[in-house]
């Protein structure tokens, strides 16, 4: 926090970095990090290597008793000779750490959880007894920290103990080892961490007011990372990143004290001899996005007092408005003459206490803050008060006299912060790292002392501004007021309902006011399971022709509706059911139901509309030869048993929807279109109350019509042998791969969990990742990998897609079945098992978390016979899964597949007549 309102590191940083006062340690494990100078055989022509030699390449007198050297390494050394006391401070700056630099490990607190590793841990040079006695022999104090941009390793000691503290450091950062043990000790130490910081207010309100302001940029995360995805961390990964990140030009060494500067480039050339630079390993980090509207943030946490504090994104530090934004947090809240403690503290004892800071970093845009400490009923008047004091410097100049204080304030500060050594190395190491100008703290003052009445009102004006206002509350635990919508009469989330209307029709509703919209979805038991091989892509245009006219709207008055209001209605039709969504603004809530009411229950099926849509529909299915991924997919279908709905494709053939008339639309609606084959959810901002009266007054006039005989379709069982098709295309230096498997039916619990697991494990199951995705990616082998359940009441298959070159197809075929028989042969390691089950876990959370998520997968369940609410049950089945079930699953139905490739190239003996091209 540097150049804020100078209320003290401690105070403020508390969330930026996370301090560990851990001591460091060491035994044996990995040999130097240098080149290896190789020795030719007897014989063999000698090959020239040049001599890696680390040097000092450069240096420079910066003033100030400053000394700016650069190692040929890389390294950089910065040091401040100060003969007042016999005292030294040795410190290392690690550059592209810190939580938003961790790349691949976002979220996984890999740089802090290192920095224990490293500061207290084995080394190949030295025991950690070994180390502790010659800590204790110095008499000095070591520690270290990580933020959002660097970790930071330190020891003071006496003067005379400074060489050997370097060496120690230096050791650290060459030669760790990480021994599992330590590994284990350390992550149980984060956890506990981890688990504290939950309860401390100042740490919750940092690292959520940067997760309110930040919506993109990895700064967004926490330094200590998340739980769940700590917990996922393995030993190798931190060696790896060890040995990617701790490398001599991401370090920037910095000693101040009584030392020699000779003495200590000197002694640093030694310690680092074996210590050579590496190919750049720095991170590209996300741009944020200008924030347009407000937002906030309301918890509840045990105590008795609320806290709020209130941010608007501002400038990095290298932006000339640093200054002036630095000068109007001093007059707002630093001294107790100062604006807002005169108001809040001195004349009206409205808050405990009340803070300000321009958090200014230089790797991305700050924010400027004001916090609050105060009773429950006091918060109101005092944020009033805050926001009059923010109005008051835009529309005045600050006086004479306050300019000047502020000034003066910020002098003296900057002199108060360089009286110890460990004060100096950390103004040195921070002016560096932000700026690349090691003394820029000097020309900051300098900076400050410039600042006019009429920069700090242009500044107010330009960044205190309703639109970008960011608000986080903690309010005390049980207070409830986070909990009602602004009338104060209903909650703002409600669990979801189910209702039954005496047509047969089940209505889900459930309120989420997070937004101000409404979600209405409909689902029908239908579409390519109730299409057949002559009327295949029936149920696809049927669900495009009904949004073409209805009794009361004609399609025109429809587009035009949803149009109008900035809303959406499209009905699709996929595999297991046939669906209409709907999204609207609350406020158009009421008129557009009727619209989903007539395109549900009394479409026209013009027949003008029909004619085009059918030729639409045609030509989608000729555009679908031209993506690789569809191609293989429609060919793949071709494979299945023709008993199998799943032979079919949802936008069928050329023939069969050539063949289509308006007639077989209107018979799949009259068919399937009842209320007792349909399930009708609502989500959103709604009166739950009278949304169900709305439903019962419309719906509940639609006839209930036919029941449906579905079939009792059994359970797949595993095929007894593999079939292989091949598709000889002209799309150039593509081969595409499908290889399905049969599976169970969604109703069989136990098989579905070791499936999801099984996924996981091979392919991520909530994204890129997994086995096959590890290998056959990180090789080069494919542009994609991954697995995929079509499946739904009627049993289906697990497929695995992958995209590749032609002269890899088969290797990448290999591959697959390679990774299934290891899971059939040896199954799945613990660790690998419960990391992947945590990933999935954790990846679950954040689906269905919006309105038409929410209505969609309640909808799906009820209308397979699941309940609305299985969802809730993913975590628990994902828990009762065993690596004994999912190697038993890849023993039943993971032997042999219907796989289905393509490509330029006609495979020999696998092209089947009439499928080259």
């Amino acid at each position: 926090m540097r150049r804020t309102t100078r209320i003290g590191q401690t105070e403020f940083l508390i969330g930026w970095m996370v301090a560990c006062a851990v001591v460091i340690g060491g035994t044996c494990g990995f040999p130097e990090r240098g080149l290896a100078q190789p020795q030719p055989n007897a014989g063999e022509p000698v090959e020239h290597h040049a001599k890696i030699e680390v040097k000092v390449a450069s240096r420079q007198s910066l003033g100030k008793g400053v000394t700016q050297a650069t190692l040929s390494n890389g390294m950089v050394v910065l040091i401040q000779e100060n003969h007042t006391a016999p005292v030294a401070t040795v410190r290392s700056f690690i550059r592209n750490t810190g939580s938003a630099f961790e790349g691949k490990y976002l979220g996984a607190g890999l740089s802090h959880l290192l920095e224990h590793l490293v500061a207290g841990g084995t080394t190949t040079k030295r025991t950690e007894k070994e180390v502790n006695d010659l800590m204790d022999s110095l008499g000095g104090q070591t520690n270290a920290y990580t933020s959002d941009e660097v970790t930071a390793f330190y020891i003071d000691c006496p003067s005379k103990g400074a060489l050997q503290a370097l060496e120690l450091i230096a050791e650290n950062m060459q030669f760790s080892t990480i021994p599992e043990t330590e590994f284990k000790r350390e992550m149980g130490v984060v956890q506990r961490e981890l688990e504290m910081g939950e309860s401390e207010r100042p740490r919750v309100l940092y690292n959520k007011m940067k997760q309110l302001i930040f919506q993109t940029h990895p700064v967004r995360h926490p330094t200590i990372g998340y739980i769940s995805v700590v917990q996922q961390v393995k030993r190798e990964e931190v060696l790896d990143f060890y040995h990617d990140r701790y490398v001599p030009q991401n370090m920037v060494f910095v000693i101040t004290g009584d030392v020699q500067t000779d003495e200590i480039l000197a002694a640093l050339v030694k310690h680092t001899a074996g210590f050579h630079r590496t190919t750049e390993r720095g991170v590209t980090l996300a741009e944020e996005m200008d924030q347009a509207s407000p937002r906030f943030l309301d918890l509840e946490m045990e105590g008795a007092t609320t806290d709020q504090t209130v941010a608007w994104p501002t400038v990095p530090l290298q932006h000339p408005d640093l200054y002036a934004l630095d000068v109007a947090s001093f007059i707002l809240t630093n001294g107790e003459s100062s604006r807002l403690v005169k108001r809040l503290r001195i004349d009206r004892p409205l808050v405990t206490s009340v803070e300000s800071a321009s958090y200014t970093p230089g790797f991305v845009k700050g924010w400027f803050q004001v916090h609050l400490a105060c009773e429950p009923a006091n918060l109101q008047v005092a944020s009033e008060i805050v926001w009059e004091e923010l109005d008051r410097l835009k529309s005045e100049p600050v006086s004479a006299a306050e300019l000047s204080r502020a000034k003066r304030q910020k002098a003296a500060d900057h002199v108060f912060n360089q009286q110890t050594v460990q004060n100096q190395a950390e103004m040195l190491a921070n002016s560096y790292l932000s700026t690349g100008d090691a003394l820029f703290d000097d020309r900051y003052v300098e900076g400050i002392q410039k600042v006019t009445p009429e920069e700090i009102q242009a500044v107010a004006k330009k960044y205190f501004v309703p639109e970008r206002k960011n608000t986080v509350t903690i309010k005390p635990l049980g207070s409830g007021e986070g909990k009602k919508s602004e009338s104060g009469s209903e909650l703002a989330e409600s669990e979801m309902t189910k209702r039954v209307l005496p047509n047969g029709l089940t209505v889900l509703l459930k309120r989420q006011a997070a937004v101000p919209m409404v979600s209405i979805q409909a689902y029908a038991k239908a579409g390519v399971v109730s299409d057949t091989e002559e009327k295949s892509g029936r149920a696809s245009l049927s669900a495009d022709l009904m949004v073409r006219g209805t009794k009361r709207f004609n399609g025109d008055e429809i587009a035009e509706h949803f149009d109008d209001i900035g809303g959406s209605l499209v009905m699709t039709s996929q595999r297991n059911s046939t669906y209409l969504q709907c999204s609207v603004l609350k406020e158009d809530f009421e008129s557009s139901l009727d619209y989903v009411e007539q395109v549900l229950f009394a479409p026209t099926f013009p027949e003008d509309e029909f004619a085009k849509l059918q030729q639409i529909q045609l030509t989608r299915i000729k555009a679908r030869q031209a993506n690789p991924q569809a191609e293989i997919l429609d060919f793949w279908a071709t494979k299945v048993p023709a008993q199998s709905p799943y032979h079919l494709t949802v936008a069928g053939t050329l023939k069969s929807v050539a063949a289509l008339k308006v007639g077989d639309c209107r018979e799949f609606h009259e068919t399937y279109f009842t209320p007792g084959n349909m399930v009708l959810a609502i989500v959103g901002d709604i009166d739950v109350e009278a949304t169900w009266k709305k439903v019962e007054d419309s719906f509940g006039k639609i006839p209930g019509g036919k029941s449906i005989d579905w079939p009792n379709y059994p359970e797949n069982k595993p095929l007894t042998a593999d079939t292989a098709s091949h598709l000889t295309n002209q799309k150039a230096n593509t081969a595409m791969v499908a290889i399905g498997f049969p599976i169970h039916s969604v109703f069989d619990a136990e098989q579905r969990g070791a499936l999801e697991m099984f996924e996981g494990i091979l392919t991520g199951g909530n994204g890129a990742g997994g086995r096959l995705h590890d290998e056959l990616r990180g090789q080069r082998l494919v542009y994609y990998i991954f697995g995929t359940q079509l499946n739904g009441f009627v049993p289906g298959y697990f497929l695995f897609l992958a995209q590749t070159r032609p002269d890899t197809l088969e290797e990448v075929v290999g591959r697959i079945e390679a990774n299934l028989k290891k899971v059939r042969d040896e199954g799945v390691p613990v660790d690998e098992f419960e990391k992947t089950r945590q990933m999935l876990i954790a990846g679950n959370a954040l689906r269905d978390t919006t309105a038409s998520q929410q209505a969609q997968q309640a909808a799906l369940d009820e209308l397979y016979g699941l309940g609305f609410d299985y969802s809730k049950t993913y975590e628990e089945r994902l828990k009762k899964v065993t690596p004994q079930q999912v190697q038993a699953l890849a023993k039943e139905y993971f032997v042999h597949g219907i796989q289905a490739s393509s490509s330029p190239e006609k495979e020999a003996g696998k092209s089947e007549a009439g499928e080259s091209k």
